[in-house]
């Protein structure tokens, strides 16, 4: 993991690391010296960063700076020594950052800071003269300048004051890497010197120093340190996180990094801000590698992650980092077939694991705007947010709330990493059913069927998908069979010598004589929600003593013709003539594609009776 993302880092191009970045808020100040330390004539300049302030030119090189200028975190400062450490938040001694609120206790802490700078490898003496005289400035003139600067009365004094010597950027980024190759390892007594010269030590990369902290510690390891690198791969572990910190951010959630592939990593980071305004998303820039490759991605390693505060400190935080051996990306031609027979639906190809997800996300993780009833997608922003409340204004069902914790692991599994044993058929089943069952229940008003008959639609159309041989059915392809069905039930009312066969027509036919029972009521309030008490009956008796009870319920609604010709007379001789032995739980979807079905009852027969 972490040599594949040091060979990463390294396919990235240095300016990226900058480009495009933005200053943090507060007051920045440029300044020049001449080699005997005095301040060249217009050479103070000073800049109000804040939140709403629109780019400039300057804020290329102020970026650029900060970026190079930076303390790894508060136990890597530099000015340790005497008391009140931690003023001043710079790395290098081209540039001295700290708080407008300690402005008066800068010059306290200057000797110290420059004195840690001095005692870094790689300061020839040339350079250390050129230093000596900012260190000279900072203690006698800088302090003055900035408290008669008029802008200083415009920040807060939380915000920060950042003060940047002009040189050779060559020089600035030397003196960081010395800083780096200084305190970069996470604690010098982890560190080992190997034969060949070089220093192995431990990454402050998601690894914590617990040595004092018990319970955070591996109780039951055989040793201390499971892991030790050079300062090269230090280093773009470093480059790294700043990447994932970076504001706008630089690269791709989730991010792929692929296995000795250069170019697709480079490719990666170039589609990704192809676009600055609107950076590509994960699936986007897939479908491009797609098209480029001709052939499904493979080997890589996907992490997911997101920016959390850990220990009041801004942080890269891991929620998935694993090795995906083969990623499929196209599906075939699966059909979302309109066996529901709903009105002005369109029938839709599904080629790409993307727009699986699209599907299942809509149907079945989605939240609803509380005004409009609108529903939005919601599995992708929450496949690992450990807050699965929408914000205000939106509701999450408590059904689809639990399904999506349930579920959301193992779909983020099938989907990005093509692990098609994450999603079983029972999963699959159980996740459409319940969400279907709760439609049901949250119904309130009888003629609004689409989004249920929608999601009947998925699962009989997508179930084969995840569930093989079709054991949710009994081997049959629903899809298939719901047509079947419908021709049986015209057969019922139209051939005497006609009877139920099987368990399945019975709850289809159970289902379309619920429908036309329940739609007899008068009630002002009528919904779908009257079917709940059908189907939480799983004994086939005690079903059909609940269909006795509607009709008798609405007895007064229905035309008895005595001879049992008549549609509804024939439909309930059958349902009560026939003995199913099926739990109607098994039966409850073929029971509900009757009852959402067209009902049959109502449609003209070739000699016109629609009794």
């Amino acid at each position: 993991m972490i040599t594949e993302i040091a060979k990463f880092v390294e396919t990235i191009p240095t300016r990226y690391h900058t480009e495009g970045l933005k200053p943090a808020s507060g007051l920045h100040i440029i300044v020049e010296l001449d080699e005997s330390g005095n301040l060249k004539d217009d050479s103070y300049e000073s800049y109000i960063i804040s939140k709403k302030a629109e780019r400039e030119p300057i804020w290329d090189y102020l970026s650029e700076m900060e970026y190079y200028s930076k303390w790894i975190d508060s136990n890597k400062c530099l000015d340790v020594g005497g008391t009140g450490k931690m003023k001043i938040h710079s790395a290098i001694p081209y540039a001295l950052w700290f708080r407008k609120d300690n402005l008066d206790d800068i010059s306290n802490r200057i000797f110290y800071y420059f004195k840690n700078i001095y005692d870094m490898q790689g300061i020839d003496d040339k350079e250390k003269k050129y230093i000596e005289t900012i260190e000279h400035f900072c203690k006698i003139d800088l302090i003055g300048l900035i408290k008669n600067d008029p802008k200083l009365e415009k920040i807060k004094g939380s915000d920060y004051i950042k003060v940047y010597f002009r040189v050779d950027k060559e020089k600035v980024v030397k003196s960081y890497q010395r800083y780096l190759d200084r305190y970069l390892y996470l604690k010098d007594t982890f560190n080992i010197k190997l034969d060949d010269g070089r220093v192995v030590g431990m990454t402050s990369f998601l690894t914590g120093d617990n040595e004092k902290k018990v319970f955070l510690r591996h109780q039951t390891a055989p040793y201390v340190i499971n892991e030790r690198v050079d300062q090269e791969i230090l280093k773009r572990l470093y480059q790294f996180e700043k990447l994932l910190l970076s504001e706008p951010r630089k690269l791709p959630n989730p991010l792929p990094i692929f296995v000795d592939e250069k170019e697709l990593n480079s490719e990666v980071v170039r589609l990704y801000r192809s676009n600055p305004d609107k950076p590509l998303t994960f699936h986007e820039i897939i479908r491009q590698l797609f098209e480029q490759k001709k052939e499904d991605l493979s080997k890589y390693y996907l992490m997911n992650w997101k920016k959390g505060i850990v220990s009041n400190k801004l942080t890269a935080i891991i929620n998935d980092f694993e090795f995906v051996p083969m990623f499929k990306y196209e599906l075939g031609k699966i059909l979302i077939r309109n066996v529901m027979e709903i009105q002005d639906y369109k029938e839709r190809k599904i080629e790409n694991v993307f727009e699986l997800e699209s599907v299942i996300d809509k149907q079945f993780f989605y939240k609803i705007q509380k005004e409009t009833k609108y529903r939005y997608e919601n599995l992708f922003f929450n496949y690992f947010s450990d807050d699965v409340e929408p914000q205000k204004g939106y509701e999450i069902r408590a059904v689809v709330k639990n399904n999506l914790l349930k579920y959301r692991k193992a779909f983020y599994d099938y989907i990005y990493k093509s692990r098609t044993q994450a999603i079983t058929g029972k999963m699959f089943y159980d996740l459409a059913l319940s969400t279907i069952i709760d439609e049901i229940k949250q119904n309130d008003n009888f003629d609004e069927t689409y989004t249920i008959r929608e999601k009947l639609n998925i699962l009989f159309s997508l179930n084969h998908i995840f569930d093989k041989n079709n054991n949710n059915f009994k081997g049959v392809n629903m899809a298939s069979k719901i047509p079947e069905y419908q021709e049986r039930m015209r057969k019922i009312f139209n051939d005497e010598n006609y009877h139920i066969a099987e368990d399945d027509e019975f709850a289809f036919a159970a289902g379309q004589l619920i429908y036309y029972i329940l739609k007899q009521s008068k009630s002002s309030n009528k919904s779908h929600a009257l079917l709940e008490p059908f189907i939480s009956k799983s004994d086939p008796k005690q079903f059909r003593q609940m269909i006795i009870r509607g009709i008798d319920q609405y007895k007064h609604a229905f035309e008895w013709y005595g001879s049992g010709k008549g549609r509804f007379e024939k439909l309930t001789g059958e349902i009560m003539g026939y003995e199913c032995k099926t739990s109607i739980n098994e039966m409850l979807p073929v029971i509900l594609a009757g009852y959402f079905s067209q009902s049959l009852i109502y449609e003209p027969s070739q000699n016109n009776q629609t009794k």
